[in-house]
């Protein structure tokens, strides 16, 4: 059995547009770093913008641990650190640290040739000062710092916010973060790149952005922040959330336009200034629009089951921590099979085994330590704490 707690409602319905867009992200994430490699045209065409499958990743994992944070704090008044703490530590870190051994301890594994230093991976800070050029190995994992320096500090900003003073200005210092986070990355690119653009710059030019602009988690807060505010909007305002419900295939329609424009207004060059300013928030919104619809039960994902998404789903951190380094081995072999490099069945079949790794991943690794959780917690918490997020009705 997977270790995977579906996504349900308070009556305990599986909330399956929360796994279809997961899914996505996953996807669009494979896709774009399968683009190292020769590849069939239509990766290139999707994998173009399977970068922002990350930026959705943020805005889940935004509503997720901001719904289950706001909703502690709605009903009892605060936030359980000791629970969160715990659950986070042994969801994220035990297969985070394996592949990062795994790396460390066989370096044949290495996508790339440079890697960034042992400890910042262990510190998760690796997003900061990071050198593509130099340090392309497991460099994605930019993110996970990301959403590790999320966890441990949105439970001491929403705890500081709604428990003090400030509680009235909640949605004023959100909207002030993300207008904050865009001026900031605005001035990252004009002091950063701005030299490359004026003299015609372009070698170079990809790094340096990925260093200061893309990778630092203040320029990237953009997704996070409206995952946070869709948690707060549907815990805190029931009547907004009502009359939502029926509007599910319309938000998901407004999300898909958006999105739309986004890859338009980005395919071009996404390095350049106004795709860097407004670009992002863009992507944000966009991908917020779809994760509100989906948990709507008016829209069409919210209904369609679909036991594939779940099992993409369910492995998806599984598949982000492994997929690099299986594409990179697998390479090889599938020539010596004579396994032309841009067919689709070369896609296919470095995607089944990212998939069947991140399975192991979950058996060996884990499932294990979650059950462990479980025990600590039951040891530890006398009130059981619920962490299904809440559904638009």
């Amino acid at each position: 059995m997977l270790y995977w707690k579906k996504l349900t409602d308070t009556e305990g319905k599986h909330l399956a547009g929360l796994d279809h867009l997961r899914a996505i992200a996953i996807i669009l994430v494979f896709l774009c770093h399968y683009r190292a490699y020769e590849r069939p045209q239509w990766v290139d065409v999707v994998g173009l913008f399977g970068w922002t499958g990350v930026d959705l990743f943020f805005v889940l994992s935004g509503y997720l641990i901001g719904e289950q944070l706001f909703r502690q704090v709605k009903h009892d008044h605060t936030i359980n650190f000791k629970h969160f703490y715990i659950s986070r530590f042994f969801r994220i870190l035990p297969a985070y640290f394996f592949v990062v051994f795994i790396y460390f301890l066989f370096p044949t594994v290495r996508e790339r040739d440079g890697i960034a230093p042992f400890w910042q991976f262990m510190t998760f800070t690796q997003n900061f000062d990071l050198d593509f050029g130099n340090e392309g190995t497991f460099s994605h994992a930019w993110s996970l710092c990301i959403e590790e320096q999320f966890y441990l500090l949105l439970p001491l900003t929403i705890t500081a916010v709604l428990s003090g003073k400030y509680q009235k200005k909640a949605v004023y210092i959100l909207v002030a973060l993300f207008l904050s986070c865009a001026i900031v990355r605005g001035l990252s690119w004009l002091y950063f790149m701005k030299p490359y653009y004026d003299h015609g710059i372009t070698e170079g030019r990809f790094v340096t952005y990925n260093k200061w602009v893309y990778y630092p988690t203040y320029n990237r807060l953009d997704g996070l922040l409206v995952g946070v505010s869709i948690a707060a909007l549907l815990t805190f305002y029931p009547e907004v959330k009502k009359r939502l419900a029926k509007w599910g295939n319309r938000l998901f329609i407004v999300g898909v336009i958006l999105i739309t424009i986004a890859y338009f207004f980005l395919k071009n060059d996404r390095l350049d200034f106004w795709p860097t300013l407004i670009g992002y928030p863009l992507i944000a919104v966009s991908y917020g629009f779809m994760v509100l619809a989906v948990l709507c039960p008016s829209c069409f994902l919210y209904r369609l089951r679909w036991k594939l998404s779940t099992l993409i789903a369910a492995l998806s951190y599984g598949v982000y921590l492994c997929h690099k380094f299986l594409n990179h081995l697998l390479q090889r072999p599938l020539d010596h099979l004579g396994i032309p490099s841009n067919s689709n069945w070369r896609v296919l079949i470095c995607a089944f085994i990212s998939i069947l790794v991140a399975l192991l991943l979950n058996r060996i690794i884990e499932h294990p330590f979650m059950r462990w959780k479980n025990k600590i917690l039951r040891k530890k918490m006398q009130k059981p704490i619920v962490d299904e997020p809440i559904l638009i009705q």
